[in-house]
């Protein structure tokens, strides 16, 4: 019972501490330059788009630091993002923004949108809530120590053993406060039509672009009783993302920043001297995020599969491929292994019905297996098909 009031005590604490967390910077968003041999590449979102707390995140930057989400999915689409994330923004923020006209020059050419908004709608009445039951005046707070101590840990506040019982009161009346609060039921309710509502200005203003819009985490997933709490609203929250809508792809990050931890939160009961409390993703989170809309990317531009008629081979070394193209590929690689389930190497590309060659990679008397993989170029991006299946041939 001791052991459970103590990890009570401490989990509190911790949301003492992460009220400073709101105070952030607002970034003055970079403009990508318009070209159209390159994807053009549009970034909206808050501090986790921003890539707060990333090494290259400054006060002033403009770019997204190159380990964040943003810039790995611009290096993949071999561009630039424009970024228009800022730390601290909820959905009225971006909204607002939408409306600003700062951005519309950029949606205009857009190809691809990403989304990452809904945290703030949370965590900032969230924090307000904190702020008038501990009846803290933030003026009281320095920010300029918060990056620091993300980073290093927040140190424990001195504790009084004989107020064990008044803190564990104050604890238990805290947490009875967030487990049903108003407040927060009804910034889940109010953000669906908020989140529709940026999506179809996003297309308005964008009506050619793909967008992908990531849901939203849950940082203390392994807090006992903050991550159970949080949990609730967050789910509250994610009912306005649906993996069938028709104006957006789904991202969801939900599911494997609850299977494994991805952010910089870092919190040990046995030893707690100190804590970490950066709530945005780790450098593997931005790594997850970025890998799950690049998958997403390439789904939604793969062509279909070519088709393997026929192999043949008429004399030493000469391999002759019969294939089906089909119309949505710009042409389909052939690829060859010694064994069916082996490492399967490239032998060539074509873009027409019939594939010859003659290759030194190819030995007489010897037993290959073929298949193809079709292919697209979309500015500068290669897309992949799947494989077709393997045929075997005997090199003549």
């Amino acid at each position: 019972m001791k052991h459970k009031k103590h990890q009570t005590i401490c989990s509190i604490l911790m949301l003492m501490s992460l009220l400073v967390t709101s105070i952030g910077v607002s970034l003055q968003p970079v403009y990508a330059e318009n070209r159209s041999d390159k994807t053009n590449y549009v970034a909206f979102g808050d501090s986790i788009a921003a890539g707060y707390g990333l090494d290259g995140y400054s006060d002033d930057q403009t770019a997204a630091p190159g380990d964040s989400y943003q810039a790995l999915v611009a290096s993949f689409l071999h561009t630039q993002s424009a970024n228009y994330a800022i730390t601290g923004d909820n959905s009225d923020d971006c909204m607002e923004l939408l409306h600003s006209g700062k951005a519309d020059a950029d949606l205009a050419n857009a190809d691809i949108i990403t989304l990452s908004i809904g945290s703030n709608d949370l965590l900032l009445p969230f924090i307000q809530i904190l702020l008038d039951f501990f009846e803290i005046n933030p003026e009281t707070l320095d920010p300029s120590a918060i990056p620091e101590q993300l980073k290093t840990g927040f140190p424990l506040p001195q504790i009084d053993v004989t107020k064990m019982a008044e803190y564990y009161e104050k604890a238990e009346e805290l947490l009875t406060l967030l487990s049903d609060n108003e407040t927060l039921h009804a910034q889940t309710a109010a953000f669906p039509e908020k989140f529709q509502t940026i999506v179809s200005i996003l297309h308005d203003k964008a009506p050619d672009a793909e967008i992908y819009a990531t849901n939203i985490y849950n940082p203390f997933v392994t807090i006992p009783k903050i991550g159970e709490l949080a949990d609730i609203y967050i789910q509250e929250m994610n009912k306005a993302f649906s993996k069938n809508a028709s104006g957006y792809t789904l991202i969801d990050v939900y599911t494997p920043f609850y299977e494994k931890q991805l952010t910089n939160v870092n919190i040990d009961f046995k030893q707690p001297y100190d804590f970490r409390l950066d709530p945005h993703p780790s450098v593997q989170g931005h790594a997850k995020i970025a890998n799950l809309i690049i998958r997403a990317c390439k789904q939604a531009h793969a062509p279909k599969a070519a088709e393997l008629r026929k192999l043949s081979t008429s004399s030493k070394q000469t391999l002759t491929v019969k294939a089906t193209l089909p119309a949505d590929a710009d042409g389909y690689q052939v690829l060859y292994a010694a064994k069916k389930n082996g490492s399967y190497q490239q032998l060539g590309t074509s873009d027409n019905t019939t594939f010859r060659t003659n290759s030194k990679k190819l030995k007489a008397k010897k037993t290959y297996y073929v298949k193809l993989r079709s292919y697209k170029v979309i500015k500068g991006v290669t897309y992949y098909g799947a494989d077709s299946p393997a045929k075997k041939i005997t090199i003549k």
